[in-house]
């Protein structure tokens, strides 16, 4: 049996207020393509599909669209929701949905939806676990419920791993041992983690939530978001994960690289040297090292890089730093000369004539008044 796993979807999202619908659109195509030519037998989707709560129309169109496409070469479709999306709005006509392959979990009472997938005389059970805190989680259990990691043993509790030949979780959490980007919700300290061996017995474990693509523990893997949604995220290679199933033999997975219209890169040097640079639409971090930036560097390089996200100056001054040890009193001190040792502290360089002089007759003005 053949699944792709996928995850941390987005749409809806916007990176610094510039809509990726267009890029999300290619993608989803590029993802519908793949599990089509690949023939897999289903595809699980990890969590994430919006990237709010109350996803934009466009968004909700997307996905439908992409559903659709796919329930028309009847390819099973396996949905949880992630912390970013709501698991009631999700899972709206779940049961409708079913007639067409297209399994989506609902908010998780303690337990996790179970589906069986065949392949010949193999079945493979995948147990969809939407994603809940633990606070949610504790009226459905005895025992004390207070981490991530307790509600997850909690719920798979539950779960008999002998009724099948083989057992997938799709999960969407932040386990033990995977890398995190600044685009992510992370948790602060390991309370929040859960350790790989919550998900003993499982075969195959497709998460979401991190996203890069990253393989945790042996069959314990992050499909990773199909675009990159942060400059944390440069030099991830994106990826849709192909795992596939034997009865007899252990779990093997694949990936097959995913290419944006636009990429998510960072360019740094002069301003003369990147605006010789190829015109380019990708979205873009600058990073000018000129000592003196014209006012207006940001957009000259517009001209060559009209999807500009970023814009920063690294130099000799923005580099400087000095710990001053005051040997007297501020109240004793020459105001000019504290101006003066202020300036070289932010700028690197001492003040010029024209500005010791401005600050000297502002000083004068206020002793006069």
């Amino acid at each position: 049996m053949k699944l792709l796993h996928i995850a941390d979807l987005h749409l809806g999202k916007r990176v610094m207020e510039y809509s990726m619908l267009e890029d999300a659109r290619a993608v989803m195509a590029r993802i519908a393509d793949v599990a089509v030519t690949e023939a897999v037998d289903g595809v699980l989707i990890a969590g994430d599909v919006y990237d709010r709560p109350l996803p934009p129309v466009e968004a909700v169109n997307l996905f439908s669209e992409f559903l659709t496409g796919l329930a028309a070469h009847r390819i099973p479709v396996l949905v949880i929701a992630g912390n970013h999306d709501s698991p009631e709005r999700l899972a709206f006509c779940a049961e409708l949905l079913e007639g067409s392959g297209i399994y989506v979990a609902p908010v998780c009472k303690g337990k996790p939806t179970e589906v069986v997938l065949r392949e010949g005389d193999m079945t493979v059970a995948v147990q969809m676990v939407s994603f809940a805190r633990p606070a949610a989680l504790r009226p459905f259990f005895e025992q004390e419920i207070n981490t991530p990691a307790d509600a997850m043993r909690a719920v798979l509790a539950q779960v008999d791993l002998s009724a099948a030949h083989k057992n997938v979780l799709l999960a969407h959490a932040f386990v033990a041992g995977g890398t995190a980007s600044e685009s992510e919700v992370n948790p602060v300290g390991t309370v929040e983690l859960i350790p790989t061996d919550v998900f003993a017995g499982f075969d195959y474990v497709a998460l979401g939530h991190l996203h890069g693509p990253q393989t945790v523990a042996e069959g314990v893997r992050y499909a990773g978001s199909p675009l990159k949604y942060s400059f944390s995220e440069v030099a991830h290679q994106k990826s849709v994960t192909i795992v596939e199933i034997c009865k007899e033999s252990p779990v093997t997975v694949r990936e097959i690289p995913l290419y944006p219209i636009h990429d998510m890169r960072e360019i740094k040097g002069s301003l003369s040297a990147l605006l010789q640079g190829e015109y380019s639409e990708d979205y873009i971090r600058a990073v000018v090292t000129d000592e003196d930036v014209p006012p207006d560097a940001r957009i000259e390089l517009r001209t060559v890089y009209p999807n500009l996200m970023r814009f920063a100056v690294e130099n000799s001054r923005t580099a400087y730093e000095e710990e001053v040890e005051p040997s007297e009193s501020v109240d004793d001190r020459d105001p000019l000369a504290l101006f003066a040792e202020f300036y070289k502290w932010q700028n690197g360089v001492e003040p010029d004539e024209v500005r010791m002089n401005v600050m000297k007759t502002l000083l004068e003005r206020e002793v006069g008044e």
